[in-house]
Order: C-alpha cells, then sequence, then structure tokens
C-alpha cells in the first residue's frame, strides 16, 4: 500500500515537472503575424511577460509562439479566454508548454529503452486471466495447481459491487513450482473456460517502462510538428485504479509473511490486466485538435443524438457523453470532436455565453444551440492538466461567492450583490437603453459604496427593492404583480424556457427559514396554522409615496418593495421582474374606476424594473423581530388566559343551579338589581372610542396585575 501511493506521488510529481505552468504553446499562428501582434491580442486577457513568434533562418513565421506570463493563474485565465476570442479571424491552438528536455550527447532513446528492458519477474507469483466469473471459491485455485506443486495461497480479486474481475493470484512455494505451472498450463480450462497464466511481475518496474515508452512515442509525434517539445494531454479520465483495496484485502488474508512481497505482485498483476485497455483508450484519451467541451446536455442523451445534433456544424469525429465513473451516470455533459478546422470554428463561433450569476435565458439564441429544450454551453477543450486546476480554481471562486469558504461564512449575503445585475456584454443589454444601463450600474456602485463603508448593512434574503416603478402602480398593484412573476416563472420553468432554481439555491433558502427563530414552538405553531390557513407567497408589499406638508399622502416616488414568504420565492420574483416591462394591464390590476382615471391621468409610460434585493440595517431588523417575538408571546399568554376563564365561568353557574333546585327561595340571594343605564350614560362611557373587545382586555391586564400584587 505504502509503495503504491510513493510511487503514485512520484509519478504526479514527474508530470508536473515536465509542464512549464507559466508558458503557453501557441499553434495555427497566421505567417503574416507578429510577436507584437500576438503579444497584444494575448494582454487584453491578462498581463503578459513575453510573447514571441519562432521564425525560420530567412525570419518568416513558422506558424507557432510562445506567450508567458508572472502568474500560473494567468496563463489558465489566458488559455480559457484565447479558445474563445480570434485572433485575426482565426481561433488558435493554445496548450500548456512543456519544458525543453535537455539531454547529454551520450544519452540516446535506443539507449534507454534498452535499460528498462530487462524487467525482473516475481520467483513464485502467478496471474491466471480469462478466469470465468463462476470461478469464486480461491480453494478451488489452490487444488487446481497442486498438482504442480505446493501452494502457498491464492486471491481472487472483486469489485466494488462484488463482482469479479476476471483474473486471480497463485502464489507457489518455490520457483521451480511456478515455472513448471506456467509451462504446463498452456490449454488449461476452468469451467470450460481457456485462462492464461503467467509470472507476475512489480507494478513500479512495469510502470517505469510504460511512462518511458508513452513520453518517447509522444516526443516523436511533437517533433514531426515542430522542434519544441510539447506534450498533448490526455482530455477524458482514464478508469479509477482498484489496487489498493485488492493490496488490502490480500494483506488480510495472508498475514505478515505475504504481505510484505503480495503488495507490488498485486498491484503489477491487475496493471498487466488493464495493458490491454490502456493501450486501447490511449488514442481516445488524446486531445483532438477540434474538439469541444459541452454543458448542459440532458442525461439521457446518447452518442448518436449529439453526433446528429452537431453534425449541423459540419462532419463529426465522435460525441461522446461524460460518465460518471464511481457512480455509473451521465455528467450532463460531453466531449464533441470535429474532423477539421471550419467545422470547429463555426460551432464556437455563435456559442452562446451563459452568465455564472444569471439564470435568465436569452430569446435570441441561435436553434444549433438549443438541445432538447436546453441552450448548450459550448467552450474548446483543454489538457486534463489545466482542467484540473481550471475546476479547482473555479469551485474557490464558487465557495467565495456563495460564502462557503472554510472558516468564513459571509453572514451579510453580499453575493447577491450580482443577482439581477445586468452587465454591458450581456445579450439582454442589447434589448436595453443606454439611460437604463447607466441606472443599472449606477445604483451597483453605490450598493457597493454602501456595504463597504457600514458593516451592520446586510443584503436581505426575502426582500426586494424595485425601482423604475410606473407612478400610478399602488400597493395593492405591486403584490398582485409579484405573485404572477412567482407563478410564471415556474410556467416557464415546465415549459423549458428559463432555468430552474439550483440546489444549493433551495437549500439555501430552507435554511434561512428558521435561522433567526428563538423558540421552536413558535414554529411548529406557524407550520400548523399554514397547513389550517392558506398564506400568500408575498407577505408584504409597498410603494413609497410622497408626504404633503398636511401630512396626507402624495403621489408615487417610484419605487417600493415586495417581502416574500422565503428566499426561495424572492430568488423567482426576482429573477422574472427584473426588466420586465410593466403592462397597463398590471398597473390597473385591483384598482376601481376612480382609481384608474388617476392613473391614467398620471401617465400609463412603459418601463423596465430594476429589481435587487434590498439593503437592510442588521439593528433594525433585529429590533423588529423582538418585537414580533414579544407579540407572539403576548398572544400566546392571552390565549392560554382566556381559556382559563372560560372554564371558570362555565364551572360556577352549575353550583348557582345546583342551589336553586332545593326550594323556592333559591334565587333570593340575587340581591338588588343593578339600576339601569340611560342611553345618555353609555354615549358617555363610549367616548373613549374604545370598542368592548379592547376595553376587556385592558380589564383582564388590570386582574392580573392586581393578583401579582
Amino acid at each position: 500500500m505504502s509503495e503504491t501511493t510513493e510511487t503514485t506521488t512520484v509519478k504526479q510529481e514527474e508530470v508536473d515537472d515536465s509542464l512549464d505552468k507559466k508558458t503557453l504553446f501557441v499553434r495555427a499562428i497566421p505567417k503574416e503575424a507578429t510577436t507584437a501582434e500576438l503579444l497584444e491580442y494575448f494582454s487584453q486577457f491578462v498581463p503578459v511577460k513575453h510573447a514571441v513568434v519562432v521564425t525560420d533562418d530567412e525570419k518568416q513565421s513558422r506558424g507557432f509562439g510562445f506567450v508567458s506570463f508572472t502568474m500560473e493563474d494567468d496563463t489558465l485565465t489566458a488559455l480559457v479566454e484565447s479558445k474563445k476570442v480570434k485572433f485575426q479571424n482565426r481561433f488558435l491552438r493554445v496548450d500548456i508548454a512543456k519544458r525543453r528536455d535537455r539531454k547529454g550527447k551520450d544519452s540516446t532513446e535506443p539507449r534507454e529503452k534498452e535499460e528498462a528492458a530487462p524487467i525482473e519477474k516475481r520467483r513464485s507469483r502467478l496471474i491466471i486471466r480469462n478466469l470465468p466469473w463462476s470461478c469464486k471459491d480461491a480453494e478451488k485455485l489452490k487444488k487446481l495447481f497442486l498438482k504442480y506443486g505446493g501452494v502457498h495461497d491464492a486471491y481472487i480479486p472483486t469489485k466494488k459491487g462484488g463482482l469479479m474481475k476476471g483474473f486471480a493470484f497463485v502464489v507457489m512455494k518455490k520457483k521451480a513450482a511456478a515455472e513448471r505451472a506456467v509451462k504446463e498450463s498452456v490449454g488449461l480450462k476452468i469451467d470450460g473456460r481457456e485462462v492464461a497464466v503467467d509470472l507476475a511481475i512489480e507494478k513500479s518496474k512495469w510502470e517505469q517502462v510504460r511512462e518511458e515508452d508513452k513520453s518517447t512515442a509522444r516526443e516523436r509525434e511533437v517533433k514531426e510538428e515542430s522542434e519544441e517539445d510539447v506534450e498533448v494531454k490526455e482530455e477524458e479520465d482514464s478508469e479509477v485504479d482498484s489496487e489498493n483495496e485488492d493490496d488490502s484485502e490480500f494483506d488480510e488474508l495472508n498475514g505478515d509473511k505475504v504481505k510484505e512481497e503480495d503488495d507490488m505482485d498485486e498491484d503489477d498483476d491487475e496493471e498487466e490486466e488493464e495493458e490491454e485497455e490502456e493501450e486501447e483508450k490511449e488514442k481516445q484519451n488524446r486531445q483532438d485538435a477540434y474538439s469541444v467541451f459541452v454543458r448542459n446536455i440532458p442525461y439521457d442523451a446518447d452518442k448518436e443524438s449529439l453526433t446528429t445534433h452537431f453534425n449541423q456544424f459540419g462532419p463529426v469525429k465522435y460525441a461522446l457523453p461524460v460518465i460518471d465513473k464511481v457512480t455509473g451516470l451521465a455528467r450532463g455533459s460531453a466531449f464533441v470532436a470535429f474532423k477539421n478546422e471550419d467545422s470547429y470554428n463555426a460551432c464556437l463561433l455563435n456559442a452562446p455565453s451563459v452568465s455564472s450569476t444569471s439564470m435568465l435565458i436569452s430569446d435570441d439564441v441561435l436553434p444549433e444551440y438549443v438541445y432538447q429544450g436546453r441552450i448548450l454551453s459550448i467552450v474548446s477543450t483543454v489538457d486534463r492538466s489545466s482542467a484540473s486546476r481550471l475546476a479547482e480554481r473555479n469551485q474557490n471562486k464558487r465557495k467565495e461567492v456563495y460564502g462557503k469558504e472554510e472558516g468564513d461564512k459571509d453572514r451579510r449575503n453580499l453575493f447577491l450583490l450580482n443577482e439581477g445585475r445586468v452587465t454591458q456584454n450581456s445579450k439582454l443589454a442589447e434589448v436595453m437603453s443606454k439611460t437604463d444601463m447607466e441606472v443599472r450600474e449606477k445604483s451597483y456602485k453605490m450598493r457597493v459604496q454602501q456595504l463597504n463603508k457600514n458593516p451592520t448593512l446586510h443584503l436581505s434574503l426575502t426582500r426586494l427593492a424595485i425601482r423604475n416603478l410606473p407612478r400610478a402602480m399602488t400597493s395593492k398593484a405591486l403584490k398582485a404583480l409579484g405573485r404572477k412573476a412567482v407563478v410564471l416563472f415556474a410556467t416557464e420553468v415546465k415549459e423549458q424556457k428559463r432555468h430552474p432554481l439550483s440546489k444549493e439555491e433551495i437549500s439555501r433558502s430552507t435554511k434561512a427559514k428558521h435561522e433567526f427563530e428563538e423558540d421552536v414552538k413558535n414554529v411548529e405553531e406557524e407550520e400548523k396554522k399554514k397547513k389550517t390557513k392558506h398564506t400568500g407567497v408575498v407577505k408584504q408589499a409597498k410603494v413609497i409615496m410622497e408626504i404633503k406638508g398636511t401630512g396626507e399622502a402624495g403621489r408615487s416616488r417610484g419605487y417600493g418593495f415586495l417581502e416574500f414568504r422565503d428566499h426561495k420565492s424572492a430568488l423567482m420574483g426576482l429573477r422574472w421582474l427584473n426588466a420586465h416591462e410593466v403592462t397597463t394591464e398590471e398597473v390597473m390590476a385591483g384598482l376601481n374606476e376612480e382609481e384608474k382615471k388617476v392613473a391614467s391621468l398620471e401617465g400609463l409610460t412603459k418601463r423596465r424594473l430594476i429589481v435587487e434585493f434590498a439593503i437592510e440595517n442588521a439593528q433594525v431588523v433585529k429590533r423588529r423581530k423582538d418585537k414580533v417575538f414579544i407579540a407572539r408571546n403576548n398572544k400566546r399568554k392571552r390565549d392560554e388566559g382566556d381559556a382559563g376563564e372560560e372554564k371558570d365561568d362555565d364551572a360556577q353557574p352549575s353550583k348557582k343551579q345546583k342551589k336553586g333546585k332545593k326550594g323556592k327561595k333559591g334565587n333570593m340571594n340575587k340581591g338588588p338589581k343593578p339600576p339601569k343605564e340611560d342611553k345618555e350614560e353609555k354615549k358617555e362611557n363610549n367616548k373613549s372610542g374604545l370598542s368592548a373587545e379592547v376595553k376587556q382586555i385592558i380589564g383582564k391586564k388590570r386582574k392580573n396585575r392586581k393578583g401579582k400584587n
């Protein structure tokens, strides 16, 4: 186990050392392009340290060059961005450069191969290939090989699910017995199936020779194209090795003595078993020159349907959906390779740019980029080393955006700043006017400035700030519009016109529901009420009005707030309402005839809404929640008090009735009747303006105070 781990670590370090992670190797450069033009092209993405176009003796461009950067992250950024932007009407072929291998005069390739040629075989270890799945008993193998000599142990490895791997190991006691088994077992059949028996070899030595063979072959291929050594990395992951599991299982079966020797033997045998598969995959895993990576495909997409779809751009070499090696399920992405450069360029030319911070779908996407109702995200492929580093960097960025960095939680919800933002390069910006874009950008900068200055401010998860409202719109109409937004968002998701909310957003909404609840009973009571009573998706809608000198409300200020039931509903409302052009019917919703006349006088010009998550003060929110909490407790106490008094009132009349049944004098203890109050006196008592229910509550409170005293 430990030897395997060390070997893997050394192997990774060697691969990493062979690459220059701060330099890009650029091919397909136009012959007329100069070094200055190449430098200017890459400078638009990140700062460039050095760039050169390689020329021949006559100072003519050879069609390739190198660009170096100061940071590895800049190299990755340039690698990705250069595959999206053309250089002199042509897409460049860009890869991470490989370091030049400085060899001595005496060292030659044939000699290296000859030195690694002699591979030592283990003295008494056998591998049995092509083993039938019906053979599951190791004791059966022991008995079968006893005719060749003494057998120390036998082991049949299995996969995680218990399936057979098709090979087994037999440890003979002597070297002569192992050699005899190899010679005499030719044509040996187990359960009617012919098997192959051979001596095991060490994994470390087998890997050493195999890696040298691979590197030698790759260097020859690259040298034919240019004088520089550039290694084209693998594009898809090979199958996960399971030698470590087999090692541990075999060690437990055999004890300490066998453990020291069998670790390497089993690894060697499995590598031999996978040799044929990896030789076949070597060509498939090679990065094709005209390949693209496609995201957002349906999970049931197959090779045939993908090939048919991408044939619209040109002849397709292959189209392979990506399958998770562990689960065996589709991952919703695929690799597509074209046969020529024209088809490859046509595919990337008008590929839609999917924003990472917005789920809005552009209406002007070409039908070639829509597959079974899904808008495809298409980018040029990169080598495996760059892909793994890009994946790690993007994962860290997502954690940072969603406030999931280790040891640091974004309690101010600053990641919601980008929600609803319309950038200059987006498709939606092409439809909007310059004035709208300027207002939006100004609002974004102002919000960032406010949040940076005051640490007590944060972004609400459920409250939206809406601006650019029509002057005639009332709070009632705004509330109706908020409900409509949530309903239509869900409808468009079902019709596959819009992306649904992500799992992260839904889980965030669920967690936020009870985040600030201090009493679990209150939560349970609210849930019971929700089951018995219908609660609206919009909790509050408020249009801010001007205040006249007399204190009366004037006309609308053109902005307002919408508070939703939960964060999920708020996200749905924001994404549907943002940049939505308000119609006359939506403004007139819920208005009577007189209000409609007033609204028409105010003007019903169409406006596009600016919707953002509202900024709130943490101290104000805390005071508001404290008031709500106190009000809930008081209400619960009042309800309990009313229930207790009703029981007392029911109990007292029953006693009086029992006393009254004894005789005629049962009702003599009533006492004199109180004098009737005149109507004028009742009017005087009602001058306070309080209703009978309020007076009753005040009376109960006074009784409680007297009881405490």
